[in-house]
């Protein structure tokens, strides 16, 4: 039988889609390193099968993040180690599965382990497509958020290790914060704006429709690049994978990358004035005009009138 495990980092949506999937996998049995700052043990371990709680590992690199994975893994890794796909993997995935000696797959939508072999599905073409592999007697995999439900999980009782952090990976590094306030992972809708939008000032204004139905603020990686917007609030799969209830693409035209990066969402609404542009072919509800126009009515409808 196949020994599960999962790797994550925090409470966040993902981590808990991926406690949820380890513990479908490998049942009670199923091992779970979470690695966090020790503030936040109680909270964030609710629903692990095994919780495990390093100290002091709140800002770490990757070169710690690494040495803080191998020394909750320890000499007997197990067959298959699930890790929310994004940062945590991007840091630590590729070299956690050369030191057990394990393969490593990323943008994972399906796990399964059938007659003692590891089947996965994953995406391929940059999201336009999903593959069916068997990845063999294990692997360390990159699970796409959304994927996988977040099912109700039971407490449990951490045990804290000490962990004494190597040296940084560089020296004189200093600590980047996210001051955007948006977390897309959490999000049930998304407003994103690209390029399309014109201006910052343009983009500023899809602020008030996403606060109006609850949602956050994301943006394509155009958007990113001219300034309008922070690089967390990037959709795509050089920036978030997300998968919200409701997407909305204002003035995004719909690079593969864009598109990948918003494949998880139930229902996609675009606005854009180009009636080829690719975004409409993944779009649940196309609208062609000009956002200008269309955004005085949908901000009244929303505010009530």
């Amino acid at each position: 039988m196949m020994r599960v495990g999962a790797l994550v980092r925090g409470d966040d949506q993902s981590a808990l889609e991926v406690l949820s999937l380890a513990r479908a996998l490998g049942g009670d049995a199923a091992e779970t390193y979470l690695i966090l700052a020790a503030p936040a043990a109680q909270h964030a371990a609710a629903g692990a099968a095994r919780a495990v709680v390093l100290e002091g590992i709140a800002d770490a690199d990757p070169a710690q993040l690494l040495a803080a994975a191998q020394a909750l893994i320890g000499a007997a890794p197990p067959d298959v180690l699930l890790i929310p796909d994004g940062p945590l993997f991007e840091a630590v995935g590729a070299q956690l599965a050369g030191s057990i000696d394990r393969p490593a797959a990323r943008d994972v939508g399906s796990v399964a382990i059938e007659d003692g072999r590891l089947q996965i599905v994953k995406g391929a073409f940059g999201g336009k497509a999903e593959v069916t592999l068997d990845a063999g007697e294990g692997a360390v995999l990159g699970v796409r958020q959304g994927a996988h439900q977040a099912d109700e999980l039971p407490q449990a009782a951490p045990q804290v290790l000490e962990f004494a952090q190597p040296a940084p990976l560089l020296s004189g590094r200093r600590a980047v914060r996210d001051a955007s306030g948006e977390d897309l992972g959490r999000a049930k809708v998304i407003v994103s704006g690209g390029r399309g939008l014109g201006s910052a000032e343009a983009y500023r204004s899809l602020r008030e429709v996403a606060n109006l139905l609850g949602g956050a603020l994301g943006a394509s990686r155009a958007a990113v690049d001219e300034g309008w917007a922070s690089p967390s609030q990037q959709v795509g799969i050089t920036g978030q994978k997300v998968a919200p209830e409701v997407y909305l693409a204002i003035g995004i035209s719909g690079a593969s990358q864009h598109l990948s990066g918003m494949s998880g969402s139930k229902v996609v609404i675009a606005v854009n004035r180009d009636d080829k542009a690719p975004i409409f072919a993944a779009a649940d509800v196309g609208v062609v005009a000009d956002w200008q126009a269309l955004w005085p009515e949908l901000r009244r409808a929303l505010a009530g009138g």
